[in-house]
């Protein structure tokens, strides 16, 4: 039996002793979905850290808040402890992203973020007096996280991240484009395509080149290019329902999983993460740990744009 199937039936073994979840459901994970995802997880890491590492895990979120949040705390808390690829922290205050609180850390993982995330969510009903010192603030954090990433240190974002500062240019620039929108719903049925299964961050699919997953799909725009971006799964359009509404991209590139470069620092995104039972998918979360790994520097993986290789 080769990896693949062995992962992939602890999955099926896991969904049957745990039944699904409705992504659409509210609250902190049960004590049987934290065991499912504790077990679900990697015990080792696909390289050991060069160094003892520090990850700020990052959910903040306002406007829609997906529920599947408290799912990735446990899930990227485990990951780390498991593994002991990383220390995971897990918060959503803003001092850490200060400058001298945010260089302890190697990565920063955005959990399902959405929005303005360094703006309190009343921020439009603030006096003008209030506004002020809170937009100096998200200007100096701003400005935090690009020194950050652009010193060496890595970011990873899940799903909703790419949502983050929409009002903010830079962003887009730093993650490599934009949420359009989700033209396949919550628990949509979709077939991946793995573009490249060798590269060091797909080595959870074990040589597959296809991936079949439910989930809400999004649809990216702007700045997103495949001269800017490595991707490394996408929707396979010829095994995917396409009739659905919202489709506005003629390209037909529907990106899941990339990576890229910033500055002198890494970036990894991958879409999936609004069903809850995607957070214990043996498969997805290796998948994620490869991801981090990869941001951490520790999982060396060639990031050159696809349109360049």
């Amino acid at each position: 039996m080769n990896i693949r199937s062995l992962v992939w039936g602890v999955w099926v073994w896991a969904m049957i002793c745990g039944g699904r979840v409705d992504a659409q459901g509210t609250g902190q994970p049960t004590d049987e979905e934290v065991s499912l995802i504790t077990a679900a997880a990697p015990s080792r890491p696909q390289v050991p850290p060069r160094t003892a590492r520090k990850v700020l895990v990052f959910s903040r979120s306002w406007g829609y808040k997906h529920s599947a949040i408290p799912y990735g705390h446990v899930a990227f808390r485990v990951l780390g402890e498991k593994s002991r690829a990383y220390v995971p922290v897990l918060t959503d205050d803003l001092d850490l992203f200060e400058p001298v609180n945010l260089d302890q850390f190697d990565a920063i993982i955005f959990n399902n973020t959405n929005n303005e995330i360094f703006l309190p969510e009343d921020f439009d009903k603030l006096p003008p007096d209030q506004k002020a010192p809170v937009q100096a603030r998200d200007e100096r954090l701003k400005a935090a996280l690009v020194d950050f990433i652009n010193r060496g240190k890595g970011l990873a974002v899940f799903h909703a991240g790419v949502a983050s500062f929409r009002q903010w240019p830079e962003f887009g620039e730093i993650i490599g484009a934009r949420f359009e929108n989700h033209p396949w719903n919550a628990g949509s049925t979709v077939t991946l395509k793995i573009e490249e299964p060798d590269h060091p961050v797909m080595a959870a699919f074990d040589g597959a080149t296809s991936f079949t997953v439910q989930d809400e799909i999004y649809q990216l725009t702007d700045p997103y290019s495949r001269e800017k971006v490595r991707v490394l799964m996408s929707i396979d359009t010829g095994r995917t329902p396409m009739n659905v509404q919202g489709i506005r991209r003629a390209d037909g590139d529907f990106a899941m999983t990339y990576i890229k470069t910033y500055g002198r620092g890494r970036v990894f995104y991958c879409a999936l993460g609004h069903q809850h039972e995607l957070f214990w998918n043996p498969i997805l979360l290796r998948h994620w740990l490869d991801g981090i790994q990869f941001v951490l520097g520790d999982l060396p993986a060639d990031a050159t744009p696809s349109s360049k290789k």
